[in-house]
């Protein structure tokens, strides 16, 4: 009859005991892997940091920010069904979206389970205060803002347009109040094990960084293909651009790892 003696049976256990302590699960535990194997690739830890702000600046109408934002979800979701049983719900995330522009079947196209997600679309004024309430529920795995162009451009003192010339001091007025916001949702965050994702445009002025755990640039260089650059980082980490070389094989891995099962229509608050 076969046995295991008391100490290899320990060691493994001991091993499982300490996964949140020994170096090397360290940087698993405080990262956010990405379904897009090529995006982590980049990353100084092979993934998003938890417990913190990160910012996803692209130029605005780009679009792969989103893509990003899509995956982290994703991905989350994934996470949270291996640590459980086949029958365990993914995680729960959620995307602010004021302007309304999340596309629901993309959204399930890259392996987002739908009634996982919680979409809200505040007024752009109750943006900031719905996204700090939100964000200090710590409900959600993976919180999306999606701020690109806001503040400031959002009808704030600029007309249809007019993006490029808002009011004398009111675009710098606007994002010196998010560095405010960016601060509180840190707070909030801080020691949990979820992130929240920033959605900007890269191109908008500001009068000073926001206080991110992490800021990545993306440029679309061609079809398929983008510059991937850490301009911020919590610890020091800034990388020059990364050539990355995006394509069908990530979008598959994505909707594999999700399942083919049906998925409803999003949930809205």
């Amino acid at each position: 009859m076969f046995s295991m003696s008391p100490a290899a049976l320990a060691a493994p256990l001991a091993r499982d005991l300490l996964r949140h302590t020994l170096p090397e699960f360290e940087a698993r535990a405080k990262t956010l892997p990405l379904s897009i194997q090529e995006i982590n690739e980049a990353l100084p830890e092979g993934g998003l940091p938890r417990g913190g702000v990160v910012e996803l600046a692209a130029p605005r109408g780009l679009g792969r920010s989103t893509s990003l934002a899509l995956s982290a979800c994703a991905s989350a979701q994934v996470e949270a069904r291996l640590r459980g049983t086949s029958a365990t719900a993914g995680a729960w995330c959620a995307w602010i979206d004021p302007s309304g522009s999340l596309f629901a079947p993309a959204v399930a196209r890259a392996g987002v389970d739908l009634s996982r997600l919680l979409v809200a679309r505040p007024p752009v004024e109750m943006l900031a205060k719905v996204a700090v309430r939100m964000a200090m529920s710590r409900a959600f795995a993976v919180l999306v803002i999606d701020v690109a162009g806001v503040p400031g451009a959002f009808g704030q003192g600029a007309g249809k347009g007019e993006r490029g010339a808002p009011a004398a001091g009111r675009r710098e007025e606007d994002l010196a109040r998010w560095v405010n916001v960016v601060r509180k949702l840190a707070l909030a965050t801080e020691g949990s094990d979820g992130t929240i994702l920033l959605l900007t445009d890269r191109q908008a002025a500001r009068p000073m960084p926001l206080p991110v755990a992490m800021r990545l640039e993306l440029e679309q260089v061609a079809e398929g293909r983008l510059m991937v650059r850490v301009a911020k980082d919590r610890r020091g980490r800034v990388t020059s651009p990364t050539p990355v070389v995006l394509g069908d094989r990530s979008r598959e891995k994505a909707e594999r790892a999700a399942g083919s099962e049906a998925r409803p229509a999003l949930s809205r608050a």
